[in-house]
């Protein structure tokens, strides 16, 4: 399990919680027996729970609880009474539908940004308290962000399983395995969540050590790497520079001949910040460089490249420079790009175009052309933002850049209605939207009021839903509906339908 658990007395206790799966609701009807008489209770949130039905006896009382499940708070009751714990007088049947709403969501029109920042500044090491290891994650906070997500696994290349979430910057989890790597994101009000941040690596000895022996923590990556040439033409020497980090006890050096290639090591050293490669390849070199400490390593800084000519004359031939790339449009988009002319640029031959796949998490080789735009057809354009990819090739290698677009927005559904079906049911249909991956349907007592999930359509796209509703003779209930993108880490919402109502 994880945890936030107070620091010191210096900091507030907080559970660490796995995420809600919200399914549909379903309410048993009432019965009635002689002076005997049925409290029914609900919740308008699955995943949340209220205590306190049951059958009693005329004139009795019973207190009904609504008891939110983790990252939800209660509003009110169905009757505008907020209430909780409440306690009931029993004169007849009667349901009580509990009000939640997800913390941070507020009802509202939803869509937005999901350009919210990654965090940064990672760190995790141990700690011990009352004879229990914890392994202690902290992170830069984020301005916009209502919720952090952290992410684990047992290598830094691994796949990274979602342990849970938190409010706050930081979060405990139980020290056990020996290897620990942790990313995390950041999540604002509207569901958007971020990338995730470069990894922080713990180890940890079982012994009450770990972090590295004596609490030190893995060092930060290095940043203001750059490549430059202190030979000549003929014999490059390449230096590789880069900015100290304050715990780091040493650094290692890797290099590709593409800047998303497989990058190997060069070499190392101790405490200089500098490093030569004295046999550089012909083309694009590209540097990345580690910090490490007894804790372990960081992860890779930023890249870094060097142009070389391979000591020929005034006839030999360059790699591209990577290009200059801009896109516009929303529905279909048009990716175009510009290359440099410079000295140490060479002339492409081609260009690739990829574009990245957030469902797959993969990016997607769209075309090969010789010019220099490319239209991205609506069938592969998805809600949020777009990111691509041009990779500039000639004979003597390549280099990419990447660009993203704006933020495309998800259509809101139409032939939005809701029928009664009898007293006890409702149905609910609209249009289908292109794209949508689901749908969240919203209630009120009030045309105007607060709107809170009434169900969470995830992964469907059909077009009507038949839920049951114990609905009290005399009162009008409003609903309205969203459309949802969810996919990798995109979380897209259309704004909201106007209202329509049903009367029991």
């Amino acid at each position: 399990m994880v945890y936030n658990r107070q620091k010191k007395m210096k900091r507030t206790i907080f559970l660490l919680v796995i995420a809600c799966i919200v399914s549909l609701l379903a309410f048993e009807g009432c019965k009635k027996e002689k002076q005997m008489y049925t409290i029914t209770v609900a919740s308008n949130i699955s995943s949340c729970s209220v205590s306190g039905g049951g059958t009693f006896e005329d004139g009795t009382t019973t207190t009904i609880t609504a008891i939110p499940a983790d990252g939800y708070t209660f509003v009110k009751w169905n009757d505008e009474i907020t209430t909780n714990p409440r306690t009931i007088t029993v004169t007849g049947n009667a349901a009580y539908i509990a009000m939640f709403e997800e913390t941070g969501n507020g009802g509202g029109n939803g869509g937005g940004s999901s350009s919210i920042p990654t965090p940064t500044g990672v760190t995790a090491s141990i700690e011990t308290e009352n004879g229990t290891d914890y392994i202690l994650i902290e992170w830069n906070s984020v301005s916009s962000a209502v919720q952090y997500k952290v992410y684990y696994s047992t290598s830094s290349s691994g796949s990274y399983e979602y342990l849970g979430y938190t409010t706050q910057n930081y979060g405990y989890i139980v020290a056990s395995n020996t290897y620990n790597y942790f990313k995390v994101s950041a999540v604002d009000a509207d569901g958007n969540e971020s990338g995730l941040s470069s990894y922080a690596y713990c180890y940890y000895s079982g012994n009450g050590g770990g972090g590295g022996g004596g609490g030190v923590s893995v060092p930060n990556a290095p940043t203001g790497v750059t490549a430059s040439n202190v030979g000549s033409s003929s014999s490059p020497q390449i230096k590789i520079s880069w900015s100290s980090v304050s715990n780091a006890t040493g650094y290692k050096v890797y290099r590709s001949s593409s800047a998303s290639g497989t990058y190997s090591q060069i070499g190392s050293e101790t405490s200089n910040t500098y490093l030569y490669d004295y046999s550089p390849m012909s083309g694009y070199n590209y540097y990345k460089v580690k910090a490490v400490n007894s804790a372990g390593e960081s992860s890779y800084s930023s890249y870094t490249y060097y142009n070389n000519n391979g000591g020929g004359g005034g006839g030999t031939s360059y790699s591209p420079c990577p290009p200059t790339i801009s896109v516009s449009g929303t529905s279909s988009q048009s990716v175009t790009w510009t290359i440099s002319t410079s000295t140490g640029c060479g002339t492409p031959t081609s260009y690739e175009v990829y574009h990245y796949n957030p469902c797959s998490e993969e990016w997607d080789l769209m075309t090969t052309t010789t010019s220099r735009s490319y239209s991205c057809p609506s069938s592969a354009v998805h809600p949020g933002i777009n990111k691509y990819t041009v990779k500039a090739i000639n004979s003597q290698g390549s280099a990419y850049n990447t660009a993203t677009s704006q933020s495309v927005p998800l259509a809101k559904p139409s032939s939005f209605s809701v029928q009664k079906l009898g007293n006890d049911g409702i149905k609910f249909t609209w249009a289908s939207v292109a794209k949508a991956t689901g749908y969240q349907i919203f209630m009120s007592s009030t045309a105007n009021g607060t709107y809170t999930i009434y169900q969470d359509l995830n992964n469907y796209t059909g077009t009507e839903q038949i839920c049951s509703f114990p609905g009290t003779s005399g009162t009008t209930y409003y609903f309205k509906i969203k459309a949802v993108f969810y996919c990798g880490y995109i979380n897209e919402y259309s704004d909201l339908t106007t209202y329509k109502s049903v009367t029991f």
